[in-house]
């Protein structure tokens, strides 16, 4: 976070049923527990002035309420922000998870602070040109207590939850993604006149089907993946404008906050991943770049592509 924070020539039945399920909105399976790992770091140096130094405003407070929302939203959840937050405690908490948890339930990481892209080169063949790394407490001043994307997904891997979302408020986050999935901007099928649902789903269903799964990045198989903005963007927490709205958060996690009341795009009283990533974007493009003159988004949120989605939330 940053202070500045081809579609094929058919498709076959199973695809044609999938299409028919998702146009008919949300139908949950049997019910499954929820569980989150909740993270955020302001204060990176005790010894600093809150929002000096490396030190953010607001990372502490996203964690808060976000925790504060999910556990509402009936999720078991594991918080620690600041010196709490460390590399070994989240290590810690996941073992806590993977004790607890099942196949069929879903898993929740969200993270708010620091986030920056390291200079060790490529990935592999097939990623991205460098990895991208969220600060943990004491990662300032210790880089080996950074986590990477690989390093990431790697601390989750003994937790058995086959739905598993990872929400990153931090600069360069979209790198995390996994490459040729990485959704940079609003899917045609949410403009108006845009190309229609079936056809988008169609091309992110032969996507999905062909990614080879070579990036040391997050496949979605794996996690899907909500960052607050691309792997060459800074995530912002302050205004720059005395006019722009308190945010009193990270601009990402305040919109996602409101996601809860706000996101259901199809009225069918639950909120996606899709859909929140939809909401947040859209609010951000409106209230954050364009409210302060950006001709281009200063920065966007991304998402994983591909025929996954989640339940985050229920309506309130």
């Amino acid at each position: 976070m940053s202070l500045g924070r081809l579609a094929p020539a058919g498709i076959c039945l199973p695809a044609l049923c999938l299409l028919a399920v998702l146009a008919a909105g949300c139908v949950l399976d049997a019910p499954y527990a929820k569980f989150a790992i909740v993270y955020g770091v302001s204060r990176y140096d005790l010894g600093l002035p809150e929002g000096s130094g490396p030190n953010l405003k607001y990372a502490d407070n996203d964690a808060i309420d976000m925790a504060a929302m999910l556990t509402g939203q009936g999720y078991t959840v594991w918080l620690q922000t600041d010196v709490a937050a460390t590399r070994t405690q989240l290590l810690d908490d996941a073992t806590a998870v993977a004790s607890s948890s099942k196949e069929n339930d879903l898993f929740l990481f969200f993270f708010s602070g620091h986030g920056c892209q390291s200079g060790s080169g490529p990935e592999s063949a097939g990623g991205d040109e460098q990895d991208e790394l969220i600060y943990l407490y004491g990662s300032i001043y210790d880089s080996t207590q950074t986590f990477n994307d690989n390093e990431l997904l790697g601390a989750f891997a003994a937790i058995p939850c086959r739905r598993k979302v990872l929400i990153l408020d931090s600069c360069y986050s979209g790198g995390f993604i996994g490459n040729g999935l990485e959704s940079d901007g609003t899917p045609p099928a949410l403009l108006e006149g845009g190309q229609s649902l079936s056809a988008s789903l169609i091309e992110a269903i032969a996507l999905y089907a062909n990614f080879d799964g070579s990036s040391a990045d997050i496949p979605p198989w794996e996690a899907m993946v909500i960052s607050a903005s691309g792997e060459r963007e800074f995530s912002c927490e302050s205004p720059t404008d005395p006019e722009d709205p308190a945010y009193y958060h990270g601009v990402f996690s305040y919109y996602l906050l409101e996601a809860e009341r706000n996101g259901d795009r199809n009225g069918d009283g639950y909120v996606t991943v899709t859909e929140a990533y939809d909401y947040v974007r859209g609010k951000i493009r409106t209230d954050w770049n364009l409210r302060n003159g950006y001709a281009i988004d200063a920065f966007s949120p991304h998402v994983s592509g591909g025929p996954v989605d989640y339940v985050l939330f229920q309506t309130r």
